[in-house]
């Protein structure tokens, strides 16, 4: 076969299928069984009705986003990351600037009644800014690499100041996730994880909130600990089978924010040990797939592959740090349950990422493959000029 070989892109079956048709009722399984959860959380609250209705209104147009997100070619988002970030960075200064304070924390802009957390978003433009910087088909150079790390010190940094930690450390661990996909140097990952401790240490010397929660989880018999000791006896309540759903009497009655934050607890104390095993092994699930789709990716661009591999990782680790608060392995962090706990603005967020992570797997764009390898679906021509005479 000639080195010229190109393949055929008009295969409406090749350009097609990868999209994601069965994910988005897989997904909307998964929502309904998040607002499911939500409603049995508040199931002894005043208005046990008002966060899964909420939750639902949020529900359908995240699902559209999703199938959008996945339709546009991943070119498109490619070009568009450089202003993307720029943009991003803009929301979360507009947010110190005039966002609305919930439980202590400046994060949400308010559109007449709708509110939107704008780090959430921000997190899947992060996510998809670093994929494109790393590409390795790119020269490396130390202004490129400085101009990376001090906009993800930048993103994380106003991230802190609203004051959030749990969502700070989200865009800490995505930047060091693609940071080492891309094969960066030791020295700067000690640079950066260095720098992530300072800034750590700051956080909890200037919010006392932050050092009580480490003093609890320290000394679970002090009175910062109550938080911690709810986690247990909710947990505990639930047994190897539960107390039957809709019967989550101690998340319901003392379980503080237990749609969010705390949602692991109350899914356990109603399905018990078994059942929140079934929760871990849904993500574990989901990662392994997206793991698995960001191998069969064929293409001179790194970057696809790194965005698929990372939108199933980053939000594993998200759950894992969810579930370990809950089953207090480590200090409260604020951080929810992805798809399951209730805000529209994370599942907005995780159903964007889900999407473009899609739309990375389909080889529409015939830059983009690798001439060695035919995308599935499409038949190889010659320049018949160039073909051999029989």
């Amino acid at each position: 076969m000639d080195s010229k070989t190109v393949w055929r892109e008009n295969d409406p079956g090749s350009r097609n299928r990868l999209f994601p048709f069965g994910t988005a009722l897989l997904l909307i399984l998964s929502g309904l069984l998040g607002c499911l959860a939500i409603y049995n959380s508040r199931a002894y609250g005043a208005d046990p009705t008002v966060f899964v209705m909420r939750q639902l209104l949020w529900l359908l147009p995240c699902m559209l986003v999703f199938l959008v997100s996945a339709a546009v070619p991943f070119r498109w988002y490619r070009k568009a990351s450089s202003w993307l970030m720029p943009a991003g960075i803009l929301l979360l200064i507009l947010v110190l600037v005039c966002g609305e304070t919930v439980n202590g924390m400046r994060g949400w802009l308010r559109f007449g009644r709708i509110n939107i957390q704008p780090s959430e978003l921000v997190k899947t433009v992060f996510l998809l800014y670093l994929c494109v910087q790393w590409d390795q088909r790119e020269k490396r150079t130390a202004g490129k690499t400085l101009k990376i790390f001090l906009t993800a010190g930048l993103c994380m940094g106003l991230v802190m100041a609203e004051p959030d930690y749990g969502g700070a450390m989200m865009f800490f661990l995505i930047f060091l996730l693609i940071a080492v996909v891309g094969g960066t140097p030791l020295h700067y990952l000690l640079i950066a994880g260095g720098a992530m401790a300072l800034a750590s240490l700051y956080f909890l010397l200037a919010n006392d909130y932050a050092m009580m929660r480490i003093i609890g989880f320290l000394n679970q018999e002090s009175s910062s600990a109550w938080h911690i000791r709810q986690f247990q006896y909710t947990m505990a309540h639930g047994g190897w089978t539960g107390a039957d759903w809709g019967k989550a009497l101690w998340s319901g009655s003392f379980l503080p924010l237990p749609h969010t934050d705390s949602l692991y607890a109350s899914i356990v104390e109603s399905t018990g040990f078994l059942g929140g095993m079934l929760v871990i092994a849904g993500f574990l699930a989901m990662s392994i797939a997206f793991c698995l789709l960001s191998w069969k990716v064929k293409g001179r661009n790194n970057d696809r592959r790194y965005f698929i591999f990372a939108a199933g990782a980053i939000y594993l680790i998200q759950a894992l740090i969810h579930i370990s608060v809950n089953c207090v392995l480590i200090p409260p962090t604020g951080i929810t349950l992805p798809i399951l706990s209730y805000g529209g603005s994370s599942l907005l967020g995780v159903l964007l990422t889900f999407g473009i992570a899609f739309s990375a797997a389909r080889s529409d764009d015939p830059d983009e493959l690798d001439p060695a390898v035919p995308p599935a679906g499409g038949e190889p021509h010659t320049d018949p000029a160039k073909s051999p005479q029989s």
